[in-house]
């Protein structure tokens, strides 16, 4: 799988790339504008939407402009979140989408900034915007415009304010995201006299040790059985340990390669590979199998939240069996760590440098804010996605208790955020002992110097910033 690849099926937005080439065509780098209507809301859940409140926001100009792989406002005939129908409702407010490749975002962005032609906002979701964009001077401090102390933000500082830089904020954090869950069939479950994950996940009784014990329980009756596949294995196991590759502290980048839990990870996924749980994908071509969930052959995939919310795609839902079947739960708890943490991203933006509309992008991200916080809205999400997804009450569940749990102890990574020679020298290396058998702290040490040599030069940077 190539870089661009990688980058792309790592991202939270891979979901919704799709559903932005139905809004926008690009050919080769250049952008375009989506043409097709908006998405639409029921009148039932539009009432709803208008009983939350938002803070009040004169706006002269309402227009916003985004900046992206995927389009903010969604094709017709799909459901229009409430983030969104409360910045066309309560502001007059519109949102238009600048749609490119993936591999031309930061291309777009610096040939818009630099002739005086900036977007407003930028998607923070990848992961990848800071703290680069923030030394490269492509976007800018949002203390002026949102006030983290408020109603709307208080409770949000603390995910916030790992995205500093000399005191000021870069980045509007809305909420964490799980950025790695587990998919399985509860049906291969019974059939196979599993505890379901979900009891022992209830009961405090899902860790490695657990699982492991589970996948080697399945694997070892019959052919053909494969315990766990997915792109996303490595990164998950790794963050799950509580410690990111590379974090955020005190507005400087830290190299955490070197971490006793860090190797704690790298060890259980080495030990996969060597007692043949991990699914064969360098024997495989190099494809993933979701299918094999519902077929009986997988017992675990490992996917983005994302793929909970599409159907008849490469990891949707349909995938997994019959949706009555379908079940999920975390990246099961490190052997040993003082809390259950979960891999995390965000669901947040960027203000661009030289935006035009900035008091227009504070007042989106406060509807941001407001939906996310508001019962109302849940409710209204609740009903897309049951009726949208076929989601079950279990499923609906499920998703409360880990949007709970990585509230409360989200790992956000910053690797993707450093450079293209961070990304190319740890994403896959991250997953040679799972893939290939590797020792991890061989790999580790090939590429530590080359990884703290651009994390230096860009700790010199931000202190400059």
């Amino acid at each position: 799988m190539n870089a661009k690849k990688r980058k792309l099926f790592s991202s939270s937005a891979a979901a919704i790339i799709l559903l932005s080439m139905l809004t926008a065509c690009t050919e080769g780098g250049n952008a375009s504008q989506t043409t097709l209507p908006p998405s639409t809301m029921a009148e039932e859940q539009q009432s709803k939407a208008e009983e939350i409140q938002v803070k009040e926001f004169e706006l002269e100009n309402k227009e916003i402009t985004f900046l992206a792989s995927w389009a903010r406002n969604p094709a017709n005939g799909k459901n229009k979140d409430v983030a969104l129908e409360l910045f066309q409702s309560k502001f007059g407010g519109t949102v238009k989408d600048i749609v490119v490749e993936d591999a031309e975002r930061y291309n777009k962005l610096s040939s818009m900034v630099t002739t005086g032609q900036s977007p407003d906002f930028f998607s923070a979701g990848d992961m990848d915007a800071f703290p680069k964009g923030a030394i490269a001077k492509m976007f800018q401090p949002l203390d002026d415009y949102i006030d983290f102390n408020d109603q709307w933000f208080k409770d949000r500082k603390e995910m916030n304010d790992p995205f500093v830089v000399g005191g000021k904020h870069y980045a509007s954090i809305i909420s964490p995201e799980i950025e790695v869950l587990m998919i399985y069939n509860k049906a291969v479950m019974k059939e196979n006299a599993l505890t379901d994950p979900a009891q022992l996940l209830k009961e405090g009784k899902w860790d490695w040790d657990t699982c492991k014990q589970m996948m080697t329980d399945f694997c070892s009756k019959g052919d053909e059985r494969y315990a766990i596949d997915g792109w996303w294995v490595s990164r998950g196991f790794s963050n799950a340990s509580g410690v990111p590759f590379i974090g955020m502290k005190d507005g400087k980048i830290v190299n955490n390669l070197r971490d006793a839990k860090v190797e704690q990870a790298q060890e259980f996924l080495l030990d996969l590979n060597k007692e043949n749980l991990a699914y064969p994908l360098k024997d495989k071509e190099w494809k993933t199998r979701a299918d094999y969930v519902g077929e009986g052959k997988t017992l675990f995939f490992a996917v983005g939240y994302w793929a909970l919310t599409e159907v008849n795609t490469e990891y949707g839902l349909a995938q997994y069996g019959d949706i009555n079947d379908v079940g999920f739960v975390p990246i099961p708890k490190c052997p040993g760590s003082d809390a259950h943490y979960i891999p995390a991203r965000v669901t947040g933006y960027m203000l661009c440098a030289g935006a035009p509309n900035p008091k227009g992008f504070a007042a989106m991200m406060y509807c941001e804010a407001a939906a996310n916080g508001s019962d109302d809205a849940e409710q209204i999400t609740k009903d897309q996605y049951f009726n949208e997804y076929g989601w079950t009450d279990s499923m609906w569940e499920m998703r409360n208790t880990m949007f709970k749990m990585v509230r409360e102890h989200p790992v956000f990574d910053f690797c993707n955020g450093i450079s293209d020679v961070v990304f190319d020298n740890l994403d896959n290396p991250s997953k040679d002992a799972y893939h290939n058998g590797n020792s991890w702290i061989q790999t580790r040490e090939s590429n530590f110097d080359t990884i703290q040599a651009e994390i230096d030069n860009a700790n010199k940077e931000l202190a400059a910033s």
